[in-house]
């Protein structure tokens, strides 16, 4: 069986931050760059630090090498930075983005009582949720760091195993030496494997940090995964400062050829006969056999019982492609860069790939004179690839199957244009396939008409197949709002666009372009002449909504989750990660105050009604009431505390009764909660679902509220505990419930889901009348126009639905 911290390493090694350490806290002391040791069962084990002296602190309790010279190039090249900015990284088998509530495209630390759904690819995934920013260092000083290994290298491997050292039984390539580090303050891993977690959902609930009280719950369809498969840190005593904990390493490591046979031996490639692929040496042709040199291969090791390097790690298959390519080269050396700038313009390969995917490429070898082989590759090139930052391109965007990276920070290259109009076609999506034309692009709009009516588990239920107007995008959809009129509607996405379309067609569509990272948030203004989009690229975009061209830009000093305007137009708020709440005149768009209320990130704000009153919550236990009024004051103060600290549960999302009396709020404990808006009273606890709640809604008579969960079902129960509204549960979902809303008249309840579905019901009695399943992924949001008459979704495939809701309702 494999091990937790190899499927961990196999898994989040190609999102190219490194090699992904299962056990991040430090063994003694900190990771840091020099250190030269070996990783074994998913941790860092350091002997020494070639960077610093003999005597110091470092080095003194264990000692160095014999002869030991330190590593001190008179010109060297540090990198430093932030260089993860988000809270989640995750391998390409899962995909997780934000639904009313829920924790949005990863940009939100998962701190106290954090949670957030996803859904798996394939049978195997990994992920680490991180305290942002992951600070990364690193040394790029290649040639240095390679003449100083080839010199010193045995030293390192005879001080390891030395009975009188530490007596070790390492094999050379299992030495290492470190040249980065991305490093954090709280984490926490998971890997899982197994035929029964392909094409699941999942939810991650609980808590991390050194003042954790409960352990993480991680739970993927209707498995709890084990104990052993995920863990948290650091674990620290109270008040006690927390050391920086390495998530990822960057290294170098070294192989030799070996002299055991009369003749050369070439590599047995995975599954193949002992043939060489074509190379530096042999272009086109197979690798001669040259006299008087043999290539000892890993299984060879293990043939004559020596130990294989421990774990996974694909830079052992280059330091073999080396040697098997180069006949000159007696010493391999390269590191997990070079396989980061070899496969910057492509997918990065699986493991069982990784050989046949290098035979392919054929990265350039360079020998020097003392035989040492390297890979030559430009790091400043694929640094521009986004690869090595972590910013994978989607190298199948065009085809229907392929999966996107679900690293967060993925972006695609964009033209400097602006405002582009598009009209009769739209960007090809990775998962639209249905409604194209003759030529394959994609058309607007297929006919809504186009349905076929079968039945259904409670009368006639709709199945659209095409359907509806469709947006589409060329990664997940991560925002979706209408104008405060209904005539227009905006999208933004992973894709880095934004895109406003006018819904009654009198206006081509507009593509805006200007953000570099994912689109987190949008906000129309209140007179509909500006939209804001806030992005994972700390940017926030003012755009004119007429000809859709950049008007100004705020820069402010965090990632922003959540935007919106005050209801007299006056004020844009931004709601960010670390729990600030910004607010900005909307009439000079300087800054007015900062507001430091909340603690963890603030991912919605929402308004009563009327406009008296806000509410602010996010990823904390805590919601804030206030009155608006209060954002004119020096220091504002909230009306009241809405708090649900005796779970530690996260506030996933809010709303106000229609008066602006009540708030109820749904928790990933399970529980919905109705309050006092004016005293932060409870005035009602409910525990119908048997899962995380991710959405609410009030009904516009103020009357009922429905929740929907993680237990695939929509309640609706009463308001009031003395008005004897009975309860429903509107089941038929298969998958979790990310969104549920009132229609503005309050005839009908629109849910959301990861089924890829979207399902109308009638609020009388909960009868499910129409379920929309144009979505070929999850269905992360559904909202009505505010006039009523149209329904949008958007999904994880990229696209926008549009329904003018008078084809589905009767009249």
């Amino acid at each position: 069986m494999t091990s937790p911290w190899d499927i961990y390493a196999e898994e989040l090694f190609p999102i190219c931050y490194g090699h992904p350490l299962w056990i991040p806290e430090p063994n003694q002391r900190e990771v840091e760059i020099g250190d030269v040791g070996w990783i074994q069962d998913g941790e860092f084990c350091a002997l020494f630090n070639a960077m610093k002296p003999q005597n110091d602190p470092v080095n003194v309790d264990k000692g160095v090498p014999l002869d030991f010279k330190i590593f001190s190039p008179i010109r060297h090249y540090m990198l430093t930075g932030n260089k993860i900015t988000q809270s989640r990284v995750y391998s390409r088998s899962i995909h997780t983005r934000g639904a009313e509530g829920e924790v949005k495209g990863g940009t939100v630390p998962i701190s106290a009582g954090g949670g957030f759904k996803f859904q798996t690819q394939s049978e195997s995934g990994a992920f680490v949720l991180l305290e942002p920013p992951g600070k990364s260092k690193e040394l790029r000083s290649k040639r240095h760091i390679v003449d100083y290994m080839h010199d010193n290298h045995a030293s390192w491997l005879e001080f390891a195993n030395a009975s009188d050292s530490f007596g070790l039984d390492l094999n050379e390539q299992d030495i290492i030496f470190i040249c980065g580090t991305i490093k954090t303050t709280k984490w926490a891993v998971a890997a899982f494997q197994g035929n029964s977690f392909r094409q699941k959902e999942g939810f991650v609930t609980g808590q991390f940090g050194p003042y954790a009280s409960v352990d993480l719950s991680i739970c993927i369809s209707d498995q709890i995964l084990p104990a052993e498969h995920y863990r948290h840190g650091p674990r620290l005593p109270c008040r006690t400062h927390a050391p920086n904990q390495c998530l990822f390493v960057h290294y170098y490591k070294k192989k030799r050829r070996s002299v055991l046979w009369p003749f050369k031996k070439p590599m047995k490639a995975a599954g193949g006969p002992h043939q060489l692929p074509p190379g530096p040496d042999n272009p086109g042709v197979d690798a001669p056999v040259i006299a008087g040199a043999s290539y000892e291969s890993d299984s060879e090791q293990h043939e004559q019982g020596r130990e294989v390097p421990r774990g996974y790690d694909p830079v052992n298959v280059l330091l073999d492609y080396i040697l098997s390519q180069s006949v000159e080269t007696e010493v391999a050396i390269a590191s997990d860069l070079d396989l980061y700038a070899i496969f910057a313009s492509t997918e990065f390969p699986n493991a069982a790939d990784m050989l046949t995917a290098l035979q392919q490429v054929k990265p350039t070898i360079e020998v020097d004179e003392r035989g040492v082989g390297t890979i030559s590759v430009n790091y400043s090139a694929a640094r521009n690839e986004n690869l090595l930052e972590g910013e994978q391109a989607h190298a199948q965007a065009d085809a229907p199957e392929a999966i996107p990276y679900s690293d967060f920070s993925t972006s695609f290259p964009m033209s400097e244009d602006q405002g582009e109009e598009i009209g009769g076609i739209i960007p090809r999506s990775a998962a639209t396939t249905s409604d194209t034309m003759g030529d394959g692009e994609p058309s607007i709009g297929a006919n809504i008409d186009d349905m076929t009516d079968v039945p259904g588990e409670t009368g006639t239920t709709k199945h659209t197949p095409i359907g509806s107007q469709a947006i589409v995008h060329r990664g997940v959809v991560t925002a979706l709002i209408f104008s405060t009129d209904g005539s227009l509607v905006a999208s933004g996405s992973e894709d880095t666009d934004v895109f406003i379309w006018d819904v009654h067609g009198s206006a081509a569509m507009k593509q805006l372009k200007g953000h570099e990272d994912t689109v987190s948030t949008l906000a129309f203004s209140r007179d509909n002449s500006v939209l804001a989009s806030a992005s994972e690229d700390g940017q926030i975009i003012l755009w004119d909504v007429s000809d859709g061209k950049e008007r100004s830009r705020i820069v402010p000093d965090t990632a922003v989750d959540f935007l919106v305007y005050t209801p007299d137009g006056m004020r844009l708020l931004a709601g960010a990660s670390d729990g600030k709440l910004h607010v900005w005149s909307s009439a000079t768009y300087n800054l007015e105050k900062t507001i430091t209320k909340n603690t963890d990130s603030v991912t919605f704000i929402i308004f009563s009604q009327d406009g008296r009153r806000m509410a602010t919550g996010g990823t904390d236990s805590v919601c804030y009431i206030w009155e608006t009024v209060q954002l004119a004051a020096e220091n504002p103060e909230p009306l009241s505390v809405l708090t649900a600290e005796e779970n530690q549960a996260t506030m996933c999302a809010a709303a106000f009764s229609p008066d602006g009396n009540r708030v109820v709020t749904a928790s990933d404990d399970g529980f919905i909660r109705l309050w006092k808006a004016e005293t932060g009273e409870a005035l009602l606890i409910s525990h119908e679902h048997t899962g995380p709640v991710w959405s609410v809604a009030f009904s516009p008579d103020g009357k009922r509220v429905a929740s929907g969960s993680s237990d695939s079902t929509v309640k609706v129960c009463g308001s009031y505990q003395d008005k004897g509204f009975p309860s429903l549960s509107l089941e038929g979902h298969e998958g979790i419930i990310n969104a549920v809303e009132f229609s503005p008249d309050g005839q009908w309840i629109a849910s959301a889901a990861s089924d890829h579905t979207v399902r109308l019901w009638k609020a009388s009695d909960g009868v499910c009348t129409t379920v929309f399943n144009e979505h070929e992924d999850n269905v992360t949001s559904v909202i009505f126009s505010p006039g009523g008459h149209i329904l949008a979704s958007s999904s994880f495939d990229g696209t926008v639905r549009l329904r003018p809701l008078s084809a589905y309702v009767e009249a």
